[in-house]
């Protein structure tokens, strides 16, 4: 296969090298780098020599194709995080080589990091810079809403209602029963054999599945329940990612703030990544299972075990890209 150099091949050599150079002057000159690095970590030298490692680690693997987009990812972390010791050189008024400087080099400093940041974004082709997968072609993908909600009978319920999919449109419902059996409702065989294969259940049911969504209201009916979920307006992520970074950075926050995970491997070892597109919390939810009231909405608690990730403990309704490998 004939590899095409690009814009971002010389830009990635150039700014690799650069950051190679910048880090093996943290070894030859540590000294010089000491001042700055903030009091509250002990052994400067150590801090000094380790952002020096990083530098030069991650600029070799900048300009190396296959690893450009983990470095680039490493890169911009790492300039986040290394700018505390430049803000701790304003904030203190800190001389470097005896001479301190005004605030306006300061800001321009500032602007060069941020500068680097979206050209190593840039260059490695992830947020927000990231265009069409490479293997986008072989991904399923489920574009809709996601949409859970635990009930006071301890019943929990996750609503898939999928505007776009290999098998069209349609909806399907995981069911956590207060005993604890997983229960899938799916509209076909051929989607019920699909997600049993990614997916545990102790019990599949295939019936007729009508949704409607209107606004920010979603009804669900078919012959085991009927559901009616209502949510905020919630809040979007404005730009698109990768999935490298939603495998890396939106796992990391995910599980931080959600207790859910936005990549992992499915029960027949597929790889699934879950692009949140936005997140509304429900404001009310309703359901009759079996012909019973279940009573208001609760929390997601216990786990429903379904796969890899567990819903929002919080009643959610979420718009997200399913991409399955």
């Amino acid at each position: 296969m004939e590899y095409k150099i690009t814009v971002r091949d010389f830009l990635a050599l150039g700014l690799g090298l650069a950051f190679i150079s910048v880090g093996v002057d943290h070894f030859n000159s540590p000294c010089w780098y000491e001042p700055i690095v903030p009091s509250i970590l002990p052994n400067p030298t150590f801090w000094v020599l380790a952002s020096g490692f990083f530098e030069a680690l991650f600029g070799l693997l900048l300009i190396i194709p296959r690893t450009r987009a983990w470095a680039s990812v490493g890169m911009a972390w790492m300039l986040v995080v290394l700018y505390w010791a430049n803000f701790n050189m304003w904030y203190n008024d800190i001389p470097l080589s005896g001479k301190t400087y005004d605030d306006i080099w300061h800001v321009v400093r500032l602007v060069i990091q941020i500068v680097l940041i979206l050209g190593v974004t840039w260059i490695g082709q992830v947020t927000p810079f990231k265009g069409r997968e490479k293997l986008h072609d072989s991904l399923d993908i489920f574009q809709g809403r996601i949409t859970s909600s635990g009930f006071q009978t301890g019943d929990r319920i996750v609503v898939g209602a999928w505007n776009s999919s290999p098998f069209g449109t349609f909806t399907d419902i995981m069911w956590a029963k207060s005993d604890g059996t997983r229960v899938l409702i799916a509209p076909t065989q051929e989607i019920a054999d699909y997600v049993t294969a990614m997916y545990s259940f102790d019990e599949v049911i295939l019936e007729d599945i009508v949704s409607k969504e209107e606004g920010r209201s979603l009804s669900i009916k078919c012959k085991s329940m009927e559901l009616q979920f209502s949510w905020k307006k919630g809040f979007a992520i404005p730009f698109k990612r990768s999935l490298l970074f939603i495998a890396t950075v939106e796992l990391f926050f995910a599980r931080l703030i959600f207790s859910t995970r936005t990549y992992g491997l499915t029960r027949n070892n597929r790889r699934e990544w879950y692009a949140i597109d936005r997140v509304s919390n429900l404001s009310d939810a309703g359901a009759t299972i079996l012909g019973e009231d279940v009573g208001v909405m609760t929390p997601m608690y216990p786990p429903c075990k379904f796969g890899f990730s567990e819903a929002p403990k919080k009643p959610a309704s979420c718009e997200v890209r399913t991409h399955i490998l």
